[in-house]
């Protein structure tokens, strides 16, 4: 099978679990013998107008050619190169992407699927925002026209579910990669728990439930002395709106609790791995996660997690056995489960041998794969 997939900031550039995903998914076709190709829509704005005439970066990627966009004028090259690929699948990953794959869907003759990362609605809704975005557009129109939606958790599914959607809606939770790093890490957490600090990992932003991050990383420091705090994550491309959440961490938490908390910024893949090596437990406070992307990786590195129960979250943990849960907003709740994690070493040891089983007899690619494959064969 020759499959394109069209994306935004496909690694080594990493904006978020989108990048992430597309990217294990991406490897793992090549894994199994098909010919993967890449449209990389970088930074993209449609409305931006053509705003360059460089040609697009092209690059290949342990076999997967890559295309790299950053303006309009270079969609007639993207167009040739997607007609030279031969596909006979597009794969489209975000909503803003949709009116020039459904273009191509039709010189090609061939079906096209949508994954859905993002639940756009609910994230508008969640943001107190009713405004018909781009985003929102385009994956109303995706949702309208693909041959096959792909969800990654049932929480997406029973948000999106229609009449009209059903028949082509499917379910299948993201994949991710085993390594001899992860594993190491989790026999790390295994055999001495509760050592290292508390990390968060991911995006500055209501709907992933920064403001109770801030709340709860306040009552966990407070409460233990020599606890520390690392957080891995903030806003990519934009420092302004990062600088904004920063100087209201300052203005709200004590200095020496400051002192102990460590901003490391947006990291890649290596560098995050070594922050779950060092950590001792995660605290995930979304409001909302299509699928919870960063408690996988933690699972996977044997990092016990404190979370809520938003969206994703609740399929990927069980309370009490797999992961800590606690309801959206509730930070008092979650900086209880997250100060439980860093002082009761054999609850913390088991959830954490738990987690990284679950993971890696249900999650990996291997097990994956064959449900995406699933998707794709209804096409033909």
């Amino acid at each position: 099978m020759r499959v394109l997939h069209l994306t935004r900031d496909f690694p080594p550039r990493h904006r978020g679990g989108i990048s992430t995903a597309v990217a294990g998914l991406a490897h793992a076709q090549v894994r199994a013998g098909y010919d993967v190709a890449v449209l990389s829509f970088d930074d993209w704005r449609p409305r931006a107008g053509a705003t360059s005439a460089a040609a697009p970066g092209a690059e290949m990627q342990d076999g997967i050619a890559v295309l790299r966009l950053t303006s309009a004028a270079q969609l007639e090259a993207a167009r040739v190169s997607a007609h030279r690929h031969r596909p006979t699948l597009l794969h489209v990953h975000h909503g803003m992407l949709w009116e020039f794959a459904a273009a191509l869907r039709a010189e090609l003759g061939v079906p096209a699927v949508k994954s859905v990362h993002v639940v756009q609605r609910l994230v508008n809704e969640l943001r107190g925002t009713h405004e018909r975005t781009l985003s929102l557009a385009g994956q109303q129109a995706a949702l309208d026209a693909a041959d096959r939606v792909i969800v990654p958790s049932r929480a997406a599914a029973a948000a999106l579910s229609s009449p009209a959607l059903a028949p082509r809606l499917r379910v299948v939770g993201h994949g991710i990669d085993d390594s001899p790093a992860a594993r190491a890490a989790a026999a790390h957490h295994v055999a001495t728990p509760g050592h290292g600090p508390l990390l968060a990992v991911g995006r500055f932003d209501d709907v992933k439930g920064t403001p109770e991050l801030f709340g709860a990383v306040q009552t966990v420091l407070a409460r233990l002395p020599d606890a520390t705090c690392v957080i891995a994550g903030g806003v990519p491309a934009n420092q302004r709106a990062e600088a904004r959440w920063l100087r209201q961490w300052r203005a709200q938490a004590p200095a020496p609790l400051q002192a102990r908390v460590h901003h490391v910024g947006w990291l890649d893949a290596a560098a995050l791995s070594a922050c779950y090596r060092d950590a001792a437990a995660l605290i995930v406070p979304s409001r909302h996660e299509t699928f919870g992307l960063v408690a996988l990786e933690a699972m996977l590195h044997g990092v016990p997690v404190a979370a809520t129960d938003a969206g994703g979250l609740a399929e990927l943990m069980v309370h009490g056995d797999t992961g800590l849960l606690s309801p959206p907003r509730d930070a008092a709740l979650l900086a209880e489960h997250a100060i439980t994690l860093l002082t009761d070493a054999p609850l913390a040891a088991r959830l954490a041998r738990n987690a990284a089983a679950l993971v890696r007899a249900n999650h990996l690619w291997d097990h994956v794969l064959p449900r995406m494959q699933a998707v794709y064969a209804e096409l033909g």
